[in-house]
């Protein structure tokens, strides 16, 4: 039997297959606690984060960055009640990280957890996290394409 030398592979990320094996993108910088206050202005981070989380043999599954994403909504549903949970958002976030040692999670949780600590209870500042974090889940499954 003759091989075929135009048949592409599916996990041959050079013709659009599995990316999670790219590590093309370096380590962002990390996102400074200001962001909080004066917004997002640029999303330019954002994407590079959401970029790296997805690449490598230890990129983040969607599934696990959407678990921790339910919390953060379910807070932001009813923030005024909930909001003494914000603290625990690290915890969960660490916990994550213990279960999955070979995963960027602990990136991920260097990178939020200053965060989530600045918030406190203040409500703008959360508004901004989560429009922090829903980018970063955006530009993760843009790049991933994971279905998990």
């Amino acid at each position: 039997m003759r091989p075929r030398f135009n048949q592409q592979n599916p996990n041959d990320s050079f013709h659009g297959g599995d990316r999670r094996n790219q590590t093309n993108t370096p380590k962002p910088n990390m996102i400074e606690k200001s962001i909080l206050e004066i917004g997002i202005k640029d999303t330019s981070l954002l994407e590079k984060w959401g970029h790296y989380l997805s690449e490598g043999k230890n990129a983040i599954k969607t599934s696990q960055l959407r678990k921790f994403f339910g919390a953060v909504k379910k807070i932001q549903a009813d923030f005024d009640y909930a909001k003494t949970e914000i603290v625990l958002l690290s915890p969960k976030l660490a916990y994550a990280v213990g279960r999955n040692k070979d995963s960027k999670l602990e990136d991920l949780y260097k990178v939020l957890q200053p965060l989530i600590d600045d918030i406190k209870e203040d409500k703008l500042k959360f508004k901004q996290f989560v429009n922090i974090f829903e980018a970063i889940v955006a530009y993760h499954k843009e790049q991933s394409g994971d279905n998990s």
